[in-house]
């Protein structure tokens, strides 16, 4: 049978919470079952063929029951896992591949494991909540609370869980089933099932990958794509990125975490735009709109950290004892700090929560429910581009003359044709497209030179560095200006020639497609 569950993964702390939360469900609404003791026994060949091959086998021990399970055919993104499951009782307490009731996936197994033996790759000792939810839309879900461990390789990490299984009605059920209950604090979704988890404990000596900057990732959509496909695949990359780096914020100081999710919000914004035929406008419009409002709280705290540390930082380093220097790097820095504990309250607060659960519900099934987009998805694609193109040359007529927020413009243009090219360039001969892209990166290099330049000059006019009561520091910060000012009269000629030579480059969506 299909299994459709949304999985969340939850902080210790929060447990309680979510637990008091469904007791306050009406009564009619659920039937809470009483907390359970599960052992679950992963297995696989000595070579781990299964698990290459992307099946689990599990032996799980509820209560008195052994029960046989193998899953296949799995996939999960933003929380959402879909697979195949074949369930059984195990009445004598032990794997049988034999006695796999399935006849298609018996015969598979038998080839995967011929006579290799199955052994014990790891074990979970999961204490279960279970409760069964009736919404008057006629959803009816499962949610299973889940606190314990998993242990493999002598080693062994807790584990706290949501899972909220679809048992009748759609997929969509499961978001408001979700935002009935969720508790306080930073959403999570789930990106492993807990087999998976298993492996990875046994394998890396962790169940959870430690957090870090994600960089885009390209989206592998072919010619033979529906519209649809195309627009769940690249919305999914960009939520994953978004809340990758969420995680990476939250979780570590590297400034690679702010700088990638100003960018996957920006690439979002431009998916939404650029496949809002797929979708319902007014999602568009919102999570468009959501998406700003977060990359403006992102990019405050980028651009501090941008100014301390790519232009403060080297330019007091070639002067060591410049008066004043330490004064207005303490600055920065202090303001830095502040401003990182105020993103970070705002990303587990319930506007970011929403944003993120409500993108993957509109990711997983709001695509899917408009009719079909007229037209192949090649043809759909060289028009997108086609109008991108066209945007960014109206945006750079006159560039000679362009004034500072003119600069700004026809920069954001250029990083929207960008993310079009990196999302519909699949579809492409790959040198046509590394030729443009090469051309757009250098572009797009200088004139993130001279947008750092103009940030700088707005950070260091404005408290606090502007409130310093330091004759020595307002004169380090006046030098730093002034080079910040050198910089941009010296860029601005290499932006104008850099354009040149991308408008003379020849659009690749023009020639004939692969």
């Amino acid at each position: 049978m299909s299994e459709v569950e949304l999985k969340l993964l939850l902080e210790k702390q929060q447990v309680p919470d979510l637990l008091a939360r469904i007791e306050r469900l009406p009564d009619d609404a659920r039937r809470v079952h009483e907390s359970r003791l599960l052992r679950s026994i992963y297995l696989d060949t000595p070579d781990g063929v299964l698990r290459a091959n992307g099946i689990s086998l599990r032996l799980r021990r509820d209560g008195r029951r052994w029960l046989q399970t193998v899953k296949l055919n799995g996939s999960i993104a933003g929380g959402l896992s879909r697979v195949t499951e074949i369930e059984q009782p195990a009445p004598t307490g032990a794997v049988s591949v034999d006695a796999i009731e399935n006849d298609e996936v018996r015969d598979r197994l038998r080839k995967l494991v011929k006579d290799a033996p199955l052994q014990t790759v790891a074990e979970t000792h999961i204490r279960r909540t279970q409760v069964d939810l009736h919404l008057d839309d006629g959803t009816r879900a499962e949610l299973a609370v889940d606190s314990g461990a998993i242990k493999a390789a002598g080693r062994s990490e807790n584990l706290n869980e949501l899972e909220i299984e679809l048992v009748a009605g759609k997929p969509v059920g499961l978001y408001r089933a979700a935002r009935m209950i969720l508790p306080e604090g930073a959403l999570r979704f789930s990106r492993f099932s807990k087999a998976a988890r298993s492996f990875l404990l046994a394998e890396h000596g962790h169940i959870e990958p430690p957090a870090g900057p994600q960089r885009a990732r390209s989206v592998p959509i072919g010619r033979k794509d529906g519209i649809h496909k195309a627009a769940r695949d690249i919305l999914q990359e960009c939520l994953a990125q978004i809340a990758a780096n969420i995680e990476a914020i939250q979780q570590t100081d590297e400034m690679e975490g702010p700088h990638q999710l100003r960018i996957g919000l920006r690439r979002l914004r431009s998916a939404l735009a650029l496949f809002a035929g797929a979708l319902e406008p007014s999602a568009v419009v919102h999570y468009k709109k959501e998406a700003r409002w977060l990359g403006r709280e992102v990019g405050r705290l980028r651009d501090l950290e941008v100014v301390l540390n790519d232009i403060a930082k080297p330019f007091f380093a070639d002067a060591p004892r410049s008066p004043g220097a330490a004064l207005v790097l303490g600055t920065l820095q202090r303001h830095a700090g502040e401003v990182r504990t105020d993103l970070r309250q705002a990303l587990s607060a319930e506007r970011v929560n929403e944003f993120l659960l409500g993108l993957s519900e509109l990711t997983e099934t709001g695509v899917h429910e408009k009719p079909p987009v007229p037209g192949n998805l090649r043809d759909l694609a060289s028009g997108m581009l086609e109008k991108r193109w066209k945007h960014v040359f109206a945006h750079a007529r006159g560039i000679d003359a362009f004034a500072v927020d003119e600069k700004h413009v026809l920069r954001k243009e250029l990083k929207k044709l960008r993310y079009a090219i990196e999302f519909l360039g699949p579809l492409y001969a790959p040198a046509g497209v590394k030729r443009m892209t090469g051309r757009l990166k250098t572009l797009q290099t200088v004139f993130g030179s001279l947008n750092d330049a103009a940030v700088a000059d707005v950070i260091l006019s404005k408290p606090p560095l502007s409130s310093i009561n330091d004759l020595a520091a307002q004169r380090a910060i006046g030098r730093l200006l002034g080079t910040c000012e050198t910089r941009t009269l010296y860029d601005w000629p290499a932006a104008r020639d850099h354009w040149k030579t991308l408008k003379e480059c020849r659009p690749f969506w023009k020639r004939r497609a692969r």
